[in-house]
């Protein structure tokens, strides 16, 4: 095919966000719009639908949100939203652009330790006692917390889990206890005693 190209061009256009309708379109038949700000390949499901597949949008709009062709946004396509620092990935359910996988980044207290030790652990972030008090903004915010994590010993504490208590046992032997009420922290046993970090 080098020596004698053949060009096969399907419906196409250079316009950003021109999508084709329903009736411009048969089943299976593919149309392209190659504009650069809303690039897209489309098809015509069975059930007579547009669907999109190609790459995921990215930008502080959402795809298709100024319209030169067909307006709406196909079942299933996906964003990835930079309007704010979170930069969430959003999928259009047909009705609504859904967040994915970014539920326990909303909360302040959560959303800058995300990649971290911590965080990733299961065994806090899980705890919704723990992010839900609120609480533990003012611990992590104290300073204190980052003397304990640089120890390096803070991983094999929470692998172990830590117990979300009302009020401080006299005997603990898991090391770490988050203290829910009263003067509310992170506390670490140590000399038969308790440390508020």
């Amino acid at each position: 095919m080098a020596s004698t190209p053949v060009i096969l061009l399907q419906k196409r256009s250079g316009n950003s966000s021109d999508r084709p309708n329903t009736t411009t379109i048969q089943a299976g038949e593919a149309a392209m719009s190659f504009g650069a700000a809303d690039p897209g390949l489309y098809f015509k499901d069975s059930a007579g639908s547009i669907r999109k597949f190609g790459s995921n949008h990215y930008g502080t709009t959402a795809p298709n949100s100024s319209p030169v062709g067909s307006a709406g946004n196909s079942v299933g396509e996906t964003w990835t939203d930079s309007s704010t620092s979170n930069y969430y990935l959003r999928v259009w359910t047909g009705a609504a652009w859904q967040k994915v996988g970014a539920g326990f980044a909303d909360s302040a207290t959560t959303a800058g330790t995300a990649s971290t030790a911590l965080s990733a652990n299961t065994a806090l972030v899980a705890n919704s006692a723990v992010v839900a008090s609120g609480s533990l903004g003012s611990v992590l915010a104290s300073g204190s917390l980052g003397s304990v994590l640089a120890s390096g010993s803070l991983g094999s504490l929470v692998a172990s889990g830590i117990a979300v208590v009302t009020s401080l046992p006299s005997a603990y032997t898991g090391g770490l206890v988050y203290l829910n009420a009263g003067a509310s922290g992170l506390y670490v046993s140590a000399n038969g005693g308790w440390i508020l970090t």
